[in-house]
């Protein structure tokens, strides 16, 4: 016959032995939840926005046509007259078609133009990353959790330590 007392015993030796060698053991327990845990990383993204637009720009004032209205005018009083007087005629004249040349060109001329303005706009780039994983597990009837680096599978290993409740 078998004696139920060996079988009592058993438990008790396997918990001694546990004690003896350093109170701790490693065992198996089962997942029952994962859950990732997660943080959102943000991450500016600038761009560069061009338009075009359409502005009056007051053009300069050049000296070119009044040069060339003083020879013009030269050149056409040089034709008047003969000796002093030609030479008179020459300097009238050119100094009349530099006066009149000016005077045409010397008055503000507003012109139509095109001009790029630009400024950055800023928008977000967001990312989901996983941080690790909170791991619900069972144990001798009961419910544990931890925090793990990588995801489990089905089953983790739990390290089990025995010691003594006091004296």
């Amino acid at each position: 016959m078998f004696d139920t007392r060996l079988l009592l015993a058993i438990p008790f030796f396997c918990l001694s032995s546990l004690a003896l060698a350093g109170g701790t053991s490693h065992e198996t327990a089962r997942v029952v939840d994962v859950q990732p845990i997660v943080d959102i990383e943000r991450t500016p993204v600038d761009r560069e926005v061009c338009q075009q637009q359409q502005v009056l720009v007051e053009k300069r004032h050049s000296h070119t046509p009044t040069i060339l209205g003083a020879i013009v005018g030269g050149v056409v009083g040089n034709q008047f007259g003969g000796g002093s007087g030609r030479r008179a005629a020459t300097v009238a004249g050119a100094a009349l078609g530099g006066s009149i040349a000016h005077d045409s060109s010397s008055g503000k001329r507003v012109v139509p133009s095109t001009r790029t303005q630009c400024h950055t706009e800023r928008s977000w780039r967001e990312r989901t990353v996983e941080r690790g994983y909170q791991v619900t597990y069972e144990y001798n009837g009961r419910l544990h959790r931890t925090t793990m680096n990588h995801p489990p599978g089905d089953t983790i290993q739990v390290r089990v330590s025995v010691e003594p409740s006091g004296y």
